[in-house]
């Protein structure tokens, strides 16, 4: 196992990933860089591993390759049994900086993600709201949590649950003074289960 100092980001595997969904939905380079914002050379170069796309492109990728973002880190496994230990599970903060997401599956080839989701407290009412491909199923099982759906606000405390579609413009506020931990599910689109 690498230490902590010396962690890569596995450029070549998510560069794969990306060009295997890319062709699995039917996209050309052009197509997919044209929806996402970025250069055709930029899609070739995350394709070839030979540069580390930013999370805002990584998340647009997801939506439009209709896949979880954290489906490009996946491990690459054939065993039936995945045991990942705290201090291996991966943690990522997306475009929402007072939202922690800790991966805690692994191997389970894209058919659902399960992460706890850790949010801090504190206001976003600047932040964007944001919209991905799927659906969302979460358990608070600590603190309170309120997850602001379009237009719409609901209030979570710890052993209330909710379920969405993603495609729902959404994001999460902590109210409280402690941070807010939650299970959450997230289940691709039936393109890709």
């Amino acid at each position: 196992m690498q230490s902590r100092d010396n962690l890569e980001v596995p450029k070549e595997i998510i560069g794969k990933r990306i060009r295997q969904f890319r062709r699995e939905i039917g996209f050309t380079v052009e197509e997919l860089a044209k929806k996402a914002g970025v250069s055709q050379s930029m899609i070739s170069q995350i394709e070839r591993g030979q540069t580390n796309p930013s999370l805002d492109t990584l998340w647009k990728l997801s939506y439009y390759l209709e896949v979880p973002v954290f489906s490009f880190f996946k491990n690459i496994n054939s065993s039936q049994v995945y045991v990942t230990k705290r201090a291996e599970q991966k943690e990522m903060t997306m475009l929402h900086p007072n939202v922690i997401y800790r991966l805690i599956s692994t191997g389970l080839d894209r058919r659902f993600e399960l992460f706890e989701l850790i949010v801090q407290p504190g206001e976003v009412a600047h932040l964007p709201q944001l919209a991905h491909q799927g659906e969302e199923t979460g358990y608070i099982i600590q603190g309170e949590l309120e997850v602001v759906i379009e237009e719409k606000t609901y209030y979570l405390e710890t052993g209330d649950s909710i379920h969405f579609d993603s495609k729902l413009h959404h994001k999460f506020h902590n109210p409280g003074d402690k941070d807010a931990i939650g299970i959450w599910l997230m289940l691709p689109s039936a393109t890709h289960t």
